[in-house]
């Protein structure tokens, strides 16, 4: 019976035995392979660089960088192994006794406190193996662990470690690590600073020396003391790091710098790269952006919307503070915010606690701005609480953190309620208390170091002396508000195509919608710029006289039916100003935007064909088949009005804006060359370029055959597809030379010449050309322009359409905006004039009648014709033309 109970013994324990090797044997065979270091393949951050290879962002699911194990510093691989692993050159991938006394830890605590893998284990689990917390797991990691360690050197499992592991702040490996939290590569660390890394491990979020530098301390505290329990430093060199301050960054930003150019860039890159090469695989990235332009468009659209905000009303305080307890309370706290904005550094002293940041005023700021804390500086915007107001002055006092400042009733007229049926040069206030009152939270910006107004110092003298302060002691403010209106900008170089900046919007953080490239809007007057070239291919010059005079258009059945209820449609255009002056020339009517002889000019040439010429300059969204076409009622995205106006002054030129000069990958291997931002829009783009070069192609086919192409032309009447004024041997060249370049002069009279409705672009001090564009009740304002170096387009509105203001058309709210950019857009750039085609000749003519200008003439214009074309007769009084072109066609 014995005998038997042994065998049973003995067979029981075989079958055991068997069963266990059998389940080890299926368990590895799902292990992953990793034979060499060479198989190892991280996930790796993408860096994005501008075009003077200045650093603007980065796409990554994990932010690393890579770094050999023979740079990694020896004291920060001691740091780890003291606080991870410090018999990991003693074991073969497993620690029996350290799992042992970590399940003893375990048992008495009756939770998990502590941990018994091995480097070796954390690699396979965090490199090779999933996080879940079964038996089946850690097995798997214990056989992994075991099989690493005969294929690969100790050295190589620490690289893989090392560089693998999550630090917190978005940063994984050590090399990432140094520079987020430390701004230095791993060489460049201190043993205070490596104690801190390697603490980060077993718990990145709760050891954060950004967000918990106290456990963060605790935590170095342990590893220091370990390592000279260990060996690796001295008792002194602990204690002497322990006692060390540390400073500690928090991670730059690049989203400030170009957000909707970024987004753009990772959306294309990813529809021709794929998600996990772009995001996963270290690529160089190198953009057309331009950071400095890019930056100075930011601003501009930023300033533009405010001025344009405020022109509405003042929407109020954010809150009232009448205690003076909570006065206090809230200006410390803002002061917190201020400095803790000002730096991103952070200091950690001995006790684990922050040091006061106290910012240091550098001795010429002493000098020239000395009512300024060192955290606020000229032009920004800050919170304040108003502490009185005084009417007599028209003058309110504001505190701030550290200084007091004074507003100006002459800066703050605007602070009306809110009224978008009233212009705003109509309802100012008349003095401050209309809009403020004491403890009142309102956004000021700093405009001077030191309050000045010319309005109180031309009536000092008649002011009694307890009514007048020493002003020379506040600072200069000015009353201020976050806009809620939207607008977008981009910009292109007319030389080499780069798209220099791109801005979709007045907040990325709010709304990743790109208006710059994904919002179609009525384009308002901006599109008569297409359809007046449109018609000079059609035998109109810029002297042709149209007749300025009321119309009226009617379409549809009978007045009144049977029943009297008509379904006849009437549409009356009418300019801007509601006005009509009679004869007046082709130039003149674009300079000045009138509505009714741009109606006549499309009713002339034929929507079919300025619908055509739209389509050859690059404009792929739908349009209106009717003659508000010419009025701008068709919705087009900005990018396609920009790109259109950028050709004429490319000499008609074809302009495909590069977005990314060249993709490369970790090994500095080429990927992608040029990419053009047309690829975004390839669906939209594709069918009719390819159905303008078929044509093309015929056109250039037929011309060996002249007959052929009249016999074309006359079938087909006067919007004949085979048109020799959109097809040439050179397929990038999209309409003449000729038309492109007096277009651009045109342009420059809508600039230029008095009652333009671009005139604020003389301010850019360049030659510049373009055009405003303004939609029905002021729900879009555009300005599109160009110098002969960039083109710029400006687009300012709402996205739920509603009216900017009475009175905010394109000069006024998009223009001012372009301004402020192309004046920085230049700096440094070379003072240059439009190119001069062949073909073209120069006139000086009678502004009124267009003929060539005489004695008699008041006013002259020198102006470009096609050759041919000018005006061969000065003006002749008795002469009355009755052509086409000056009749009423209401007649």
């Amino acid at each position: 019976m014995l005998k038997k109970i042994l065998l049973f013994c003995v067979a029981l324990g075989l079958v055991g035995i068997l069963g266990v090797y059998l389940i080890i044997q299926s368990v590895r065979s799902g292990l992953p392979q990793l034979i060499t270091v060479k198989d190892y393949q991280p996930l790796l951050v993408s860096q994005v660089y501008d075009r003077n290879n200045k650093k603007i962002g980065e796409f990554f699911r994990e932010r690393r960088t890579l770094v050999p194990y023979e740079k990694i510093p020896k004291n920060l691989v001691n740091a780890f192994l003291a606080a991870e692993d410090d018999q990991f050159f003693s074991h073969k991938g497993i620690n029996p006794q350290a799992i042992f006394r970590a399940a003893l830890a375990n048992l008495r605590a009756g939770r998990s406190v502590q941990g018994g893998s091995t480097i070796t284990q954390q690699v396979a689990k965090t490199l090779l193996l999933s996080s879940e917390k079964t038996l089946t797991r850690k097995l798997r990691d214990i056989l992994l662990a075991i099989e690493m360690e005969k294929n690969l050197s100790k050295e190589d499992i620490l690289f893989l470690y090392l560089n693998q592991i999550y630090f917190g702040q978005g940063a994984y490996g050590v090399e990432q690590a140094a520079q987020t939290y430390y701004r230095k590569p791993v060489s460049k660390l201190t043993l205070s600073e490596m104690a801190i890394l390697a603490g980060l491990p077993q718990a990145p979020s709760r050891y954060s020396p950004v967000s918990n530098p106290l456990r963060a301390k605790e935590r170095q505290i342990y590893v220091l003391r370990r390592m000279a329990d260990v060996g690796y430093v001295s008792k002194e060199e602990s204690e002497a790091a322990i006692k060390e301050p540390v400073k500690v960054y928090v991670r730059e930003n690049y989203e400030e710098y170009a957000p909707f150019y970024l987004e753009t860039v990772r959306q294309l890159l990813v529809n021709q790269l794929g998600e996990d090469m772009v995001l996963d695989k270290g690529l160089k990235i190198y953009t057309s952006l331009d950071l400095t332009k890019q930056m100075a468009a930011q601003d501009s659209v930023k300033e533009g919307l405010k001025s344009l905000d405020k022109r509405q009303g003042y929407r109020g305080p954010s809150k009232n503070l009448s205690d003076e307890d909570a006065i206090e309370e809230f200006l410390k706290e803002n002061q917190k915010k201020l400095i803790s904005d000002f730096t991103p550094e952070r200091t950690i002293l001995p006790d684990g606690k922050f040091a006061d940041i106290v910012p240091v005023k550098s001795a010429q700021d002493e000098k020239l701005h000395p009512l300024l804390p060192p955290y606020i500086k000229l032009k920004d915007t800050v919170n304040g609480v108003v502490e009185k107001v005084d009417d007599a002055l028209g003058l309110v006092y504001v505190k701030l953190p550290e200084t007091r400042g004074v507003i100006d009733i002459e800066t703050m007229t605007w602070a009306r309620k809110p009224d978008s049926e009233a212009r705003y040069d109509l309802a100012a206030i008349k003095k401050p208390s209309e809009a403020l009152k004491k403890g009142d939270v309102i956004l000021v910006k700093v405009v001077a170091d030191q309050f000045n107004s010319t309005r109180l110092a031309s009536k000092k003298k008649g002011l009694p002396t307890a009514a007048a302060p020493d002003l020379s002691k506040f600072i200069g403010l000015e009353l201020d508000q976050e806009p809620l209106v939207e607008g977008a900008l981009i910009s292109f170089d007319q030389e080499n195509q780069d798209v220099l900046a791109m801005v979709g919007g007045s907040n990325f953080a709010k709304s990743e919608f790109n208006r710059a490239i994904q919002a179609p809007r009525q384009t308002g007057s901006a599109f008569k710029a297409i359809v007046y070239a449109s018609a000079l291919e059609k035998g109109y010059t810029p002297a042709t006289p149209i007749m300025d005079a009321p119309i009226v258009y009617e379409e549809g059945g009978a007045a009144d039916d049977a029943e009297g209820q008509g379904d006849m449609k009437v549409w009356k255009p009418s300019n801007h100003s509601k006005s009509f002056g009679g004869d007046i020339l082709f130039r003149n009517a674009l300079v000045k935007s009138l509505n009714i002889p741009t109606v006549k000019i499309i009713e002339d040439v034929g929507v079919p064909w300025s619908m055509e010429y739209a389509r050859r300059l690059g404009i792929y969204s739908p349009l209106n088949p009717d003659f508000t076409l010419a009025l701008g009622s068709s919705s087009v995205t900005l990018y396609e009005m920009t790109k259109a106006f950028a050709e004429f002054g490319r000499l008609g030129k074809r302009l495909s804006p590069l977005l990314i000069h060249k993709v490369d990958d970790a090994n500095g291997k080429n990927l992608l060359k040029t990419v053009s931002l047309d690829a975004r829009f390839d669906k939209e783009i594709k069918a009719i370029n390819d159905g303008f070069e078929e044509r093309r192609k015929a056109f250039l086919e037929a011309m060996n055959d002249p007959a052929k192409v009249e016999e074309m032309k006359k079938k087909e009447g006067k919007n004949a597809k085979l048109d020799p004024s959109i097809f040439f041997q050179d397929a990038d060249q999209l309409i003449r030379p000729s038309t492109a370049y007096v277009m651009t002069t045109l342009l420059k009279g809508v600039v230029e010449d008095a009652g333009g409705t671009g005139g604020r672009a003389r301010a850019v001090g360049r030659e510049v050309a373009g055009k405003t564009g303004s939609t029905n009740n002021y729900f879009d304002a555009w300005f599109i322009g160009y110098s002969p170096q960039i083109s710029t387009g400006v687009w300012v509105g709402f996205d739920k359409e509603k009216s900017l203001g009475k009175g905010e058309v394109g000069g006024r709210s998009a223009l001012p905006i372009w301004v402020d950019y192309m004046k920085a857009a230049h700096e440094g750039l070379p003072q240059m004039t439009f190119p001069v085609p062949d073909g073209i000749v120069f006139a000086n003519i009678d502004s009124e009648t267009g003929k060539l200008a005489s004695a008699s003439t008041k006013k002259i214009i020198r102006q470009a014709f096609v050759e041919g074309t000018e005006p061969t007769a000065a003006s002749n009084k008795a002469e009355e033309a009755t052509d086409f072109y000056k009749q009423d066609l209401s007649e």
